[in-house]
């Protein structure tokens, strides 16, 4: 793969990898699916968020992988072959700790479980991310997006206690960016609708953290929502839209010190 064709983004948007039409070499031992999608985890995990999603997707067919999720597998070396001096960027400004949160509603074919993506941003970077999918299917795009909030409420209040914890102090109120104004409106709203009573009680842990908690919802229009990248393949243009947003920018390598 070293001398393979870089992509711009590491998964085809609209890709269904459940209902791939190519059957063959089914679980092939020769194929390496399995290493490979543990090594990009690892990777996707420490620093490149943006490959979390495409990573995610793709180690739900470890035990059924076939040629054709073999080359969506190597596509995302092709990505990263690509952005090789891309990495996450901290500056001195952005010194408040800021969330932003999205859902997928229905993403997998097979299950039509929801995604989840969180994206918590600390010196205009990521520190901490997550793209996966939901425990429970979700009856609505709302119910999607609010399970989604919960997840990240919890998110923002271990961060915000563990910087507290290391002497960070001075920053206001979590941000937390979510773009579904019907789950925004659920979650600071104390009465109980109709629509919402099957809603998981867990879920509903949102509305104490907004009431105990440091933690502000904010609404921010789909276009500009920096954790698609974390639910879903997309377009070239708003993938690297996002990718800027959470802070993975080109490095000079050159001016870097060990």
């Amino acid at each position: 793969m070293s001398d393979c064709k870089p992509v711009r983004t590491p998964m085809e948007t609209g890709i269904k990898l459940h209902s791939v039409q190519d059957d063959t070499a089914t679980n092939d031992p020769e194929i390496p699916y399995k290493e490979l999608v543990g090594s990009l985890m690892y990777i996707a995990q420490g620093t490149r968020p943006d490959i979390a999603y495409a990573v995610s997707a793709l180690s739900q067919f470890n035990s059924c992988y076939t040629m054709a999720h073999w080359s969506c597998a190597k596509r995302v070396l092709r990505y990263l072959k690509g952005t090789l001096d891309h990495g996450l960027t901290f500056t001195k400004s952005g010194k408040n700790l800021t969330g932003y949160v999205d859902a997928d509603w229905g993403n997998c074919s097979l299950d039509r479980r929801s995604y989840t993506g969180t994206a918590f941003l600390l010196a205009n970077a990521a520190i901490s991310w997550e793209a996966k999918k939901q425990r429970t299917v979700a009856l609505s795009s709302t119910e999607a997006e609010y399970t989604a909030l919960s997840e990240a409420a919890r998110e923002a209040i271990y961060l915000s206690g563990f910087l507290k914890e290391v002497g960070m102090t001075s920053f206001a109120k979590v941000l937390l960016h979510n773009d579904n104004q019907s789950a925004g409106k659920l979650a600071v709203n104390p009465v109980y609708h109709s629509r919402s009573k099957h809603i998981d009680i867990k879920c509903h842990f949102i509305r104490q953290a907004f009431t105990e908690h440091e933690i502000e919802l904010t609404y921010t229009p789909t276009e500009e929502m920096r954790a698609d990248v974390l639910t879903k393949a997309l377009p070239s243009a708003k993938h690297h839209f996002c990718v800027d947003g959470i802070g993975i920018k080109v490095i000079d390598i050159s001016r870097i010190r060990i």
